[in-house]
């Protein structure tokens, strides 16, 4: 009887630790840089602004909140985007996708081939709300500029 005892509480602990949502319910979502550097200054170094877009596509059952992103550069790449973060109030209806931008100061700190043109990768923490409950994803994309080099 103690065994069972034990057990029905382990199993209670796990039931409550576990997320409300169902597995491999989260949202999709895409990094995109929308922005290019002028081609006369694409090798120069120093500041530029970066426009970015966060595609958000709820494939949840209930409607979803984007919050807020924070995003930065990891690795090499063209640029670095020092970490930035921007609030948002973006309501995602089941089955909806939405695109939220925003701009971004980056820093060109070297001469690279593709000049600031270049693809960088990006790591932005999605903050979310769905129902009643709060959530964070985490999104690695590699990105370059619309339109190409």
């Amino acid at each position: 009887m103690r065994t069972v005892l034990m057990l029905t509480a382990v199993l209670l602990a796990i039931g409550c630790a576990t997320n409300d949502a169902a597995p491999g319910a989260e949202p999709d979502v895409t990094l995109i840089q929308l922005s290019r550097v002028a081609e006369g200054t694409q090798y120069d170094t120093g500041p530029i602004s970066a426009q970015y877009a966060v595609v958000v596509k709820n494939t949840m059952t209930e409607p979803l909140k984007l919050r807020h992103v924070n995003m930065q550069s990891i690795g090499g790449g063209s640029y670095t985007l020092p970490s930035y973060s921007q609030g948002f109030n973006e309501s995602i209806l089941p089955g909806e996708t939405k695109q939220v931008s925003f701009w971004a100061p980056a820093y060109v700190s070297m001469q690279t081939v593709a000049g600031a043109n270049g693809p960088v990768t990006l790591r932005a923490t999605l903050e979310f709300e769905a129902a009643s409950r709060k959530f964070q994803k985490v999104v690695i994309d590699n990105v370059g500029p619309a339109g190409g080099n």
